[in-house]
């Protein structure tokens, strides 16, 4: 069995306590109108939501709260950087991250999810904590790799000495190809 020391035990847990009061937007006294909430995201956010690979990240997000009677609609504006390893050649990499999303609050007898971007609170609840849709607009703003761009004449822009390691250790599919084969797809393409 696993021992975790106290100090570590304590501050996992005041971890999860804080983090989602910094993330809250209290409504229940804001006037109908605009409001703009301004939000930092850093590692320690992502500690409290990956277990792994922490994303060592910096990012502002900025939240226009449009508060109306019968529909509160919340629009996130997400901007920073992340730090990552490169897909392709393992170097560091700094990508630029942004997005933008729409969350819809309406007021029910209890929270519900009705869809990703609607959801029905409690008309007893008085905030709302908006750690989650941030969580999930920095996830959905990343390329699907992360790999150095090309530069203008179109050439990687990776370390030239990882990437000539990885196509000396590359098989040329072409040599391992049996000839006999090669007769076969003759056959079919005349065909």
């Amino acid at each position: 069995m696993r021992k975790i020391n106290f100090y570590t035990f304590a501050k996992f847990y005041l971890n999860i306590l804080e983090y989602p009061t910094k993330y809250t937007i209290p409504f229940k006294g804001l006037k109908d109108g605009l409001h703009e909430f301004d939000f930092k995201v850093d590692h320690e956010f992502f500690e409290y939501f990956q277990e792994e690979d922490v994303y060592q990240a910096k990012a502002d997000v900025k939240i226009t709260f449009n508060k109306k009677t019968l529909v509160t609609t919340l629009q996130f504006e997400l901007k920073g950087k992340l730090n990552v390893a490169c897909d392709r050649c393992l170097e560091d990499l700094e990508i630029e991250v942004e997005g933008e999303n729409s969350l819809h609050l309406k007021f029910g007898e209890e929270h519900e999810e009705l869809a990703d971007d609607v959801i029905v609170l409690a008309e007893s609840d008085n905030e709302i904590n908006v750690a989650q849709y941030i969580y999930e607009l920095f996830e959905l703003s990343l390329p699907l790799s992360f790999v150095h761009p090309d530069d203008e004449e179109g050439n990687s822009t990776c370390n030239e000495k990882m990437i000539q390691k990885l196509n000396d250790l590359s098989v040329n599919e072409e040599e391992k190809i049996d000839p006999r084969w090669n007769d076969l797809r003759k056959l079919i393409d005349n065909n």
